[in-house]
């Protein structure tokens, strides 16, 4: 018999080379935006470089628009507490015929909160935010396309702009979900059963579980159920009385709902103006906010962030209007300030520093931006004034005037408060601070800071060893630039890539047009007379491919390094030496795709060094390249282990389009010289730390910690046979009467269908092979404070996302047996094994939740035997897929839903969180001739110890 839907009720040059791959989410501290008297300031808009000039005259009216109403919709649905009050659009540095009101300062698109670009394959005109984190943590950026800002018919699907912007905002700022289903969906479909409860919260069994709309909505919704691929056609239906995965609800237009905003666009309506709060919220939908918020509200959630905790921002009466202007991405001004202490001594540091700056000024540098010069030891000095870089005498003039002769104290105050008088009446202020040690003179940083935030200069800082100022995080935190860290004997080029992220954070370019770095060697030493490598160039890259060798002495290359193509031919002519920096460099305008061969001759110095990097341009300027970055997601100024799960993100994309298969490898340098770099193969599939499979991010929990201090982050990434470019979901399935098809819209075929809840839509017949390709990215530092002993065991096994529930045999001797299928968590987080389980089944979602689930009723606990645990097969190191069979000694009820959850334990003790709810309906029962009851029993029984024992 089908089911009766129902709505869902009120319930509780050249020689410049800019790493494109080291910038977009790897280096970037944190949004600027602040809430100041309910108004948000410093909100950036960032228009993409890669969209043509000609976008301009109706995407920046449009972006006006868009916030102005949106501003409004905030105020309602924020009761009154926020508004957006400062906001820039920021426009391409190519964009030289768009009017402006005045100079970028700190803006850019790499750092934008909300970006216009070309569309992502998978989401394609739909706007979305990327949210690799946990509930409150904040996302990445919002992206929204020309398009959808442009054309009216994106607005009749997706929602018109300025209330999906204020969604949007909710995802970004706030840390919430989606408060609906999506089509196809494992964990968050788009209808769900609902038991009916009686007084006390439990399930009232005598009456007949219906479905429901999976929306959080404050009052019935009225709608009718069809295909989503055809509004026409009426919908299927499960065994158990459910729509099948093809069918969506259609809301009718008139409705009297005020929330929530995160079921909009699928509740179409002008009434839903509010977020659902503790009153409001359905917590018993299988939403992707109920699952990863637990059940609380988004109201709930909001109140907890610094926006409007404490009462925080209370309601005023009118919001004021906001003031919005057109900036452009200007030529960077740089002031780098060294530290010329006496410390600078040990372990080199101080000659360190002199190459890597040298190489900076010579090779890296943005042409026509600006650079001064600043030393520090107990006072500050000038080495060279504010000097634009327009030719390679330049370049060479700057670059001799760093020495090595330190000497003295540490007044960082002192460098930095020169750096500002430097960068009086600039534009887009940058200061580049490295120091090795404690300050011990004045002025201090803290001496200076409120000048630095109130001149909106950015501060990129780096510590090299493990003694430099502990405020070094605070500076770049508060002026929201990256934080790097160096130790005495780093091998991975660290110090070279904090100095290629300064210069890639002000690049402002189209991917087209970014330079990619495809091999990086660490520093290598060798007593033999000749070394050879080779590194990979793949079908997207080799335009104006650039060989670079570094050497810590010039003497210790005999011969410079020479090429060899693919086909074998050597690479004629020299490679052009740079006698400051002591850095060959080969230029090879067109490289073929294939492993290409170096060589060079050395001086049989085993204490000497060579380093190895390989960039090139994208082969077609107009095929967007594959970019990667990593990152921490953590707080740079400073995170205990023990407090907050510390995340290792890294993305692979095509342009906008994610890539799957990928082979991802993070590589954790820490603080201790002694300990070795920490490796964590990073993945996307959706569980562990990984926020949603298939979507581009490669995620892992960091849970190796050698003491506490600054950590810095690598990551090599490589593409096989097995890797694609995602180029969007399956086509809908065709029918004889496809002709007969209703579109909403002349413009657009059938209706979108919203993405993504916990996979992204794959078509492998339309995804496009990456072939072989190496990619490598670095990221800023991380400062560990209170870090676990070797010997404590403080980290739980992490959270169960993709429990689900099989089979159920039916009664047995000892109850009704399920088995249940999830991927193993770890030990620690997403390392190691877990040790135990304890499995919940319940009629109600509140017993299932992080605080039910401990209280719940001893009724609902599933039982098996240890034995079995243990000889099954379900301890297995994380990622494994499980299944295992338990038991439920209650009375089941057929025709109904039921829910079921579970947690894990290491052997120290430490719990995960609840997982995931999964359910399960207990079909009816067919009366059978005892002879095939107990036969079914027997096969029943046989199954049950089979799967026990795999």
């Amino acid at each position: 018999m089908r089911r009766r839907a129902l709505s869902s009720p009120s319930a509780p040059s050249l020689s410049v080379l800019l790493v494109a791959c080291l910038l977009p989410a790897g280096i970037v501290a944190s949004s600027r935006v602040e809430l100041i008297n309910n108004g948000y300031e410093n909100l950036v808009i960032g228009i993409s470089p890669s969209l043509p000039e000609s976008e301009g005259a109706a995407l920046i009216p449009a972006i006006k628009e868009m916030i102005k109403d949106a501003s409004e919709v905030l105020f309602t649905a924020t009761r009154r507490r926020a508004f957006f009050r400062d906001v820039r659009i920021v426009i391409p540095k190519s964009w030289t015929n768009t009017d402006t009101d005045e100079v970028a300062v700190f803006e850019s698109f790499e750092e934008s909160d909300l970006r216009i670009d070309n569309p992502n394959t998978v989401y394609e005109n739909q706007p979305y935010t990327r949210q690799p984190g946990e509930c409150r943590d904040p996302g990445d950026f919002i992206h929204m396309t020309p398009a959808y800002l442009k054309e009216e018919v994106f607005s009749y699907y997706y929602g018109p702009p300025a209330k999906v912007l204020v969604m949007e905002w909710a995802r970004l700022r706030w840390g919430v979900y989606d408060e609906i289903g999506y089509s196809g969906d494992p964990k968050y479909p788009i209808f769900f059963s609902l038991p009916r409860e009686d007084a006390n919260g439990r399930t009232d069994v005598q009456n007949q579980v219906e479905y429901q709309v999976n929306v959080c909505t404050n009052t019935n919704l009225k709608g009718k159920e069809r295909m989503w691929f055809d509004e026409t056609m009426l919908c299927t239906y499960t065994h158990e009385g459910l729509p099948d995965d093809d069918c969506v609800f259609f809301p009718d237009t008139n409705q009297t709902a005020k929330s929530s905003l995160m079921s909009f666009p699928l509740v179409f309506s002008d009434t839903l103006v509010e977020f659902c709060d503790e009153h409001t919220h359905n917590s018993l939908a299988k939403t992707k906010h109920n699952d990863r918020c637990d059940g609380q509200s988004v109201w709930e959630v909001m109140l907890q962030h610094s926006d409007f905790k404490a009462n925080a921002n209370p309601a005023i009466s009118n919001p004021e209007e906001p003031m919005i202007k057109v900036v452009r991405k200007t030529n960077a001004d740089h002031v780098l300030v060294l530290d010329y202490s006496g410390s600078m001594s040990t372990a080199d540091r101080m000659g360190q520093l002199q190459l890597a700056a040298q190489r900076w000024l010579l090779h890296e540098l943005q042409l026509y931006s600006s650079v001064a010069i600043v030393r520090f030891d107990s006072t500050a000095s000038l080495l060279a004034p504010l000097t634009k870089i327009d030719g390679d005498a330049v370049r060479k003039s700057l670059a001799t005037q760093i020495h090595t002769n330190n000497n003295g104290g540490t007044s960082i105050g002192a460098g930095l408060k020169m750096a500002v008088e430097l960068l009086e009446g600039r534009a887009n202020k940058n200061i580049f601070l490295i120091t090795d040690g404690e300050e011990n003179e004045s002025p201090m940083i803290a001496d200076v800071m409120d000048e630095i935030i109130s001149k909106k200069i950015c501060v990129s800082t780096l510590a090299l060893g493990s003694n430099a100022a502990k405020d070094l995080e605070k500076l770049g935190d508060l002026t929201k630039c990256p934080t790097f860290t160096v130790n005495d004997h780093d091998e991975s080029n660290a110090l070279a890539n904090a100095f290629e992220s300064v210069s890639s954070r002000q690049q402002s370019v189209s991917l087209g047009e970014s330079f990619i770095k495809i091999e990086e060697t660490p520093k290598i030493q060798t007593a033999d007379p000749t070394y050879e490598d080779s590194f990979l160039v793949d079908s997207t890259v080799g335009r104006n491919l650039t060989f670079r060798l570094k050497a810590d002495d010039k003497s210790h290359v005999i011969s410079g390094p020479t090429l060899t193509r693919p086909n074998g031919t050597s690479l004629q002519g020299a490679a052009d030496f740079d006698d400051i920096g002591n850095v060959w460099t080969i230029v090879v305008p067109e490289a073929e795709e294939g492993f290409w061969q170096w060589k060079v001759t050395l001086s049989q110095d085993s204490s000497k060094y060579i380093q190895a990097t390989v960039l090139a341009l994208p082969r077609h300027p107009d095929d967007a390249p594959i970019v990667t970055t990593v990152k921490f997601l953590a707080p740079a100024t400073g995170v205990s282990p023990k407090e907050q799960n510390i995340k290792i993100i890294a993305t692979v994309m095509k342009g906008n389009s994610p890539i799957r298969g990928a082979h991802v490898v993070a590589y954790v340098t820490p603080p201790d010289t002694t300990a070795s770099v920490q490796e964590y193969d990073l993945l996307d599939n959706g569980v562990g730390a990984d926020a949603v499979s298939g979507d581009g991010i490669y995620s892992r929990y960091m849970t190796k910690f050698a003491g506490g201090g600054r950590y810095s982050i690598k990551a090599l990434v490589k593409g096989g046979s097995g890797a694609s470019v995602n180029n969007g979901p399956p086509p809908p399935p065709t029918f004889p009467s496809a002709g007969r098809r209703r579109r909403r819209s002349a413009d657009l075929s059938i209706n979108p269908k919203p993405c993504c809840g916990s996979i992204v839509p794959y078509d492998p017949d339309t995804a496009t092979p990456t072939g072989n390709f190496t990619r490598v990215s670095s990221g800023s530092s991380l400062k560990v404070s209170d870090p676990p002993a070797p010997d404590e065991d403080i980290l739980p096994p992490c959270k169960v996302t993709d429990l689900q529930v099989a089979e159920l045999y039916g009664q047995d001797e000892g109850g009704n047996v399920l088995t249940l299928f999830w991927t193993s968590p770890g030990d620690d987080h997403d390392e190691g094994t877990a040790s135990d389980y304890t499995f919940r089944l319940s009629e109600v979602r509140p017993d299932l939740t992080n605080k039910g689930f401990g209280e719940a009723p001893a009724s609902t606990l599933l039982h098996f035997e240890r034995a079995a645990l243990n000889g099954s097969g379900v301890l297995a190191p994380f990622g494994s897929s499980v299944a295992f069979n338990v038991t439920y000694r209650g009375d089941l009820i057929f025709g109904t839903e039921y829910l079921v959850a579970l947690k894990a334990k290491d052997e120290a003790g430490n719990e995960s969180l609840v997982s995931n709810v999964a359910s399960f309906f207990l079909d009816q029962k067919l009366v059978l001739p005892t002879w095939a009851d107990e036969l079914i029993k027997k096969l029943k029984k046989s199954n049950a110890e089979f799967f026990s024992q795999t």
